[in-house]
């Protein structure tokens, strides 16, 4: 009894110890330049997946803003998670790009996020929150640089920053994905995860890690949002 006592206070202490870095090391990021995508602007070099402890994913989950926009570090499942390192391409330099899957305990929902070691036009960071319901995978949720935005429909309001208000930039995002030509691009790389079918927590999480860029860029239809400047 006195061990399962002092093991809660001590994963207590640890998400305190976690949160308070959150709030206090997050960084500043740039404003972002236009209607970015980042994958558009991208090439792929090279992929490598990453072993990762529980203990480091929970650490990174609790101390990155836009997971925490989507979700909480507990709601996660743990054993499940998957993370990719790409080597990209960009303006003539190789940078990296970090991609995690993270399947959540409910089995409904999927975050994909993804860091770029050096902003992308401003894009630092990019994050998904899919929604697996009745064979179907919608967006529910999407932040760029630790700002959120709920998607419900998908709307065209800009294609430059010249087309939005004072303080306001143009933000792009995944209106709805062809997961059957995701999958049949990804080629090899997820198939035993895909057994049960594509509609699924551990494809989705797959597909979204190995072949974020060349793949699920070609086969989505894109929207676009006047929101505040990602600070």
């Amino acid at each position: 009894m006195r061990k399962r006592a002092l093991l809660a206070m001590f994963v207590v202490l640890l998400l305190i110890g976690a949160y308070g870095a959150y709030v206090v090391s997050y960084p500043k990021y740039q404003k972002v330049d236009g209607c970015v995508n980042p994958f558009a602007v991208v090439k792929p070099v090279s992929r490598a997946q990453e072993n990762w402890s529980e203990a480091h994913v929970f650490f990174k989950l609790s101390t990155t803003r836009d997971f925490w926009k989507l979700a909480k570090p507990w709601n996660v499942d743990y054993s499940h998670v998957k993370i990719v390192k790409h080597t990209i391409e960009y303006n003539g330099e190789e940078i990296t790009m970090l991609a995690m899957g993270i399947p959540l305990k409910d089995k409904k929902h999927v975050i994909a996020l993804y860091e770029f070691s050096k902003p992308v036009q401003g894009v630092k960071v990019k994050s998904y929150l899919f929604e697996i319901r009745d064979n179907n995978v919608t967006i529910r949720k999407t932040t760029t640089n630790g700002y959120a935005i709920q998607v419900s429909s998908c709307t065209h309001e800009c294609s430059s920053n010249s087309d939005c208000g004072y303080m306001e930039q143009c933000d792009p995002y995944i209106c709805s994905t062809d997961w059957v030509g995701v999958y049949k691009c990804c080629g090899e790389s997820c198939w035993i995860f895909c057994l049960g079918g594509i509609e699924n927590p551990l494809c989705i999480t797959c597909l979204t890690t190995v072949c974020p860029i060349w793949c699920i860029n070609q086969n989505s239809e894109f929207g676009s949002r006047c929101v505040p400047f990602h600070r």
